[in-house]
């Protein structure tokens, strides 16, 4: 089973998300993870089936059963078994950026409606670190990940926790990398992955950890969208 977890944790989430986009990331709740959505404030309400490819893994990095469990507007993700690490990708799908504002449209479904100044199709990975493991330092294959460069529970807070943005198993370089704490102090410097896909993140208080990295990158042959708009988070706790 999943271990128990305090509300904090959403707390630290929202005011990382009144700093970004939209984004997916873990909450730990009751025995289980949901996968929050949201921006602001505001925690959106979704349609389950976005929520895909879950999976698990040991300490060693071996995969472990886990199960996606359907609610009404939302999904969260359970195992009998006492993963090391969980992830999961949520799609966004299409929205179209308009002289009027967003619209939840593909690009062929606004051209003659709206003026359209951007397409794109969206997808968000999370990640959970929920114990230290052998694994915590490597990738575990998410097309878009954050991995930390150290065992991120052996960071204290107030330390810096060198990381890597990898797309499609490379460094990526200008990647904006978005803490809860840097939003809470209203830091305005973007903090990007270097050429090497590196950056070091300031941990917070203790508790709850949320960094959420993005990147967006051109779209070849999708008639529905011209950009690629990503995202990946990656959560663990520090005392």
């Amino acid at each position: 089973m999943f271990r128990s977890f305090s509300l904090l944790f959403l707390l630290v989430a929202v005011t990382l998300q009144q700093a970004s986009a939209h984004d997916a990331w873990f909450i730990p709740k009751d025995a289980g993870l949901t996968v929050a959505y949201g921006h602001g404030e505001k925690l959106d309400p979704y349609d389950p089936a976005k929520v895909k490819d879950a999976k698990g893994y040991d300490r060693k990095g071996q995969p472990v059963a886990v199960q996606m469990v359907a609610a009404k507007e939302s999904a969260s993700i359970s195992s009998k078994e006492k993963p090391a690490i969980v992830t999961a990708l949520f799609d966004g799908g299409y929205g179209v950026k308009t002289a009027d504002g967003w619209q939840k449209l593909t690009k062929r479904e606004a051209q003659g409606k709206y003026s359209i100044v951007e397409a794109l199709k969206s997808q968000k990975y999370s990640k959970a670190i929920l114990t230290p493991c052998d694994t915590c330092t490597k990738p575990v294959g998410l097309a878009f990940e954050i991995v930390p460069e150290k065992d991120p529970f052996s960071v204290k807070p107030g330390d810096a926790l060198p990381l890597s943005v990898i797309l499609n198993g490379k460094a990526i370089e200008g990647a904006v990398v978005k803490t809860s704490e840097a939003a809470h102090s209203g830091a305005k410097d973007q903090l990007k992955s270097d050429k090497d896909g590196k950056a070091n993140v300031v941990v917070g208080k203790p508790g709850f950890q949320l960094i959420v990295a993005s990147y967006k990158t051109p779209l070849k042959d999708d008639p529905d969208a011209d950009v690629l708009s990503l995202s990946t988070s990656l959560t663990f706790e520090t005392k």
